[in-house]
């Protein structure tokens, strides 16, 4: 005899009660289909814990109820829906193990290019910017051209936050010296210790709303570099490759792919795409 599946039960019961395994299926297949986020049930817990807060400003009395008001078609709500429910965990110049490759690669294939590239799930915009940095050292000792980086997020609210490149200064730690010397403003006000990314690096860079999953995206123009890093683990295998060989799609000949570590592509039915390094691509030609 099967038993039945069980559902993670609530550590404490919210104001509005617990979030029902009923509705949490309801929510999570919803999330799926639209947006590619696979949220098993062991994150029941986790829904319910970031959902309080849209009852609370909705000042909704369950999660049922809210449930109904997301899925009668509310595409404001479900925006902010997902904003809550997605994780934005971000920093300057992570994975430095990328930026050294970069550091060797651009000066050796694109001596004197013009490049583009693309931070897919960029979130509040340290990858744009720690990118843009770098690429900025390299045009003033003209080793490329001109730049743009370009960054896109399904969360308008840390798109608004990588927009206005502000934050706290704390967080300049993991941004090497000379950059921090170069490229940063800090804040006059003592009590409110911030920088902000200096003019010349904010206006190499652009950043738009996009959902992943869809694998469908509107680029005019190519890009020579895509990062896709710690995004990919939000999908199932399934939508993880519809994203890939959309990126695929915009990613120029002889373009890289940088994904996180813990992001191997070794079970995709990925063609054209050669590991060069670890969690690093290569697009080639691929003939049947």
């Amino acid at each position: 005899m099967t038993s039945a599946k069980k559902h993670s039960t609530p550590k404490f019961t919210s104001p509005f009660g617990n979030l029902k395994p009923a509705d949490f299926n309801r929510l999570s297949q919803f999330i799926y289909t639209e947006f590619g986020i696979h949220l098993p049930e062991k994150k029941l817990y986790l829904v319910q814990n970031r959902l309080t807060k849209r009852l609370r400003e909705l000042n909704m009395e369950s999660y049922t109820e809210y449930a109904d008001y997301v899925l009668q078609g509310n595409k404001e709500e479900v925006l902010k829906m997902i904003e809550v429910i997605s994780t934005n965990k971000t920093d300057f110049f992570r994975e430095q193990r990328h930026f050294d490759f970069l550091s060797e690669v651009i000066p050796e294939k694109w001596k004197g290019e013009n490049l583009k590239l693309w931070s897919a799930g960029c979130s509040s915009g340290q990858e744009v910017y720690s990118l843009a940095m770098l690429l900025e050292n390299f045009r003033e000792r003209n080793i490329i051209g001109d730049y743009q980086v370009c960054g896109t997020d399904v969360s308008a609210r840390v798109l608004e936050q990588a927009q206005l490149a502000v934050y706290p200064y704390k967080y300049a730690e993991d941004i090497p010296e000379p950059y921090r010397k170069k490229y940063l403003l800090k804040s006059k006000d003592q009590t409110h210790s911030k920088i902000r990314i200096a003019p010349n690096i904010r206006k190499k860079t652009c950043f738009t709303w996009m959902n992943l999953a869809t694998g469908m995206y509107n680029f005019p123009e190519d890009f020579h570099m895509i990062f896709c890093r710690n995004t990919l683990i939000y999908f199932d295998l399934t939508v993880q490759q519809k994203v890939v060989n959309g990126l695929l799609e915009h990613l120029l000949p002889g373009g890289y792919l940088f994904v996180g570590h813990s992001e191997a592509l070794i079970n995709m039915n990925i063609k054209g795409l050669k590991l060069i390094s670890p969690s690093v691509y290569q697009k080639i030609e691929y003939h049947e």
